[in-house]
């Protein structure tokens, strides 16, 4: 048991650092930009702006070998209450959840190597600061296509897109939807008021 724990936090690590966002010094105007809070992790200062639902933030890093990894991470949209959701209220920690779906896509830049992509780096942020992480929930009743829990590998050119389900307190409701790799600067994209 131990040794797949052990297993299953190295492949998240691994995820994480080949998932890597960081600002390309382009000109990109539209990214986020990043100041470091007391814990060393770099929050959004108050002057970043939030990306509109299906605008891309273009990323560019060294991955862990030393090799050029590139992309965009976009989020697609977001539903809540989700009416394709089919998993039993025990499914979640969360007493009679709303179950929330987050369809979102990262691409691989043609001249980038393999970009691997899991559930990890994802949340939902409240008005009040609070995260929501994602889940990794990948049972049958989840909306299709499931965005991939342990790691999807995207090739150079091409995109990968998927969903994830949360199980969201009734009656609230995000304020932002954040991608936030380790050790780099998060992303958020703004939740359109219904």
């Amino acid at each position: 048991m131990h040794a797949r724990r052990a297993a299953a936090a190295l492949l998240i690590a691994v995820t994480a650092t080949a998932c890597g966002v960081a600002a390309d010094g382009g000109s990109n105007a539209d990214a986020p930009t990043a100041t470091a809070k007391s814990s060393g992790k770099p929050t959004l200062s108050p002057a970043a702006r939030a990306l509109a639902f299906g605008a891309g933030s273009r990323w560019s890093d060294t991955d862990t070998d030393g090799s050029h990894i590139s992309g965009t991470t976009t989020v697609i949209g977001y539903r809540q209450p989700a009416k394709n959701v089919s998993l039993p209220d025990n499914a979640s920690a969360i007493a009679h959840p709303d179950w929330a779906v987050l369809d979102v896509k990262v691409c691989a830049a043609a001249d980038s190597t393999n970009v691997i992509v899991a559930q990890g780096p994802w949340s939902l942020r409240y008005a009040d600061g609070a995260r929501l992480p994602a889940p990794r929930i990948s049972a049958e009743g989840a909306a299709e296509p499931v965005y991939s829990v342990g790691g999807a590998v995207v090739r150079p050119g091409t995109c990968y897109r998927g969903k994830i389900t949360f199980p969201v307190q009734h009656g609230s409701t995000p304020t932002a939807v954040v991608y936030d790799v380790d050790s780099r600067d998060p992303v958020e994209w703004t939740v359109p008021k219904a």
